[in-house]
C-alpha cells in the first residue's frame, strides 16, 4: 500500500524522505478530503505501525493472523488507487 501511495504522489507537489511524512500527506490530502475511504486510511496506518514494530523492535514476530486482515485491505487499496490514477491521470 505504501508504494501505491508513492505512485500517487508522483502527481502531487510533494516529496518526503520519510515514511511518516508520506503517510501524513496521504492522510491529509486523500483520506480527509474523501478521495479514499477512512477505513483504508486506518488500514494503511495500522499496517505501517505493524511494519515498524516488525522491523525495528526486538523480539517481535508478526503472526499470520495479525497480517491476514490487511491482505483484503491491500487488494481494495490497490484497486482504488488504480481506478483513481486511470480516471485522473491516464
Amino acid at each position: 500500500m505504501f508504494y501505491a501511495i508513492m505512485g500517487l504522489l508522483i502527481f502531487e507537489p510533494y516529496s518526503s524522505s520519510k515514511h511518516s511524512g508520506v503517510l501524513s500527506y496521504f492522510n491529509k490530502h486523500f483520506i480527509k478530503k474523501g478521495t479514499f475511504p477512512e477505513e483504508l486510511g486506518r488500514a494503511v496506518n495500522k499496517a505501517f505501525e505493524l511494519r515498524q514494530r516488525g522491523d525495528y523492535r526486538e523480539y517481535i514476530e508478526l503472526s499470520y493472523d495479525q497480517i491476514l486482515p490487511f491482505v483484503k485491505h491491500a487488494q481494495t487499496f490497490l484497486k482504488t488507487t488504480r481506478e483513481l490514477l486511470e480516471k485522473k491521470y491516464f
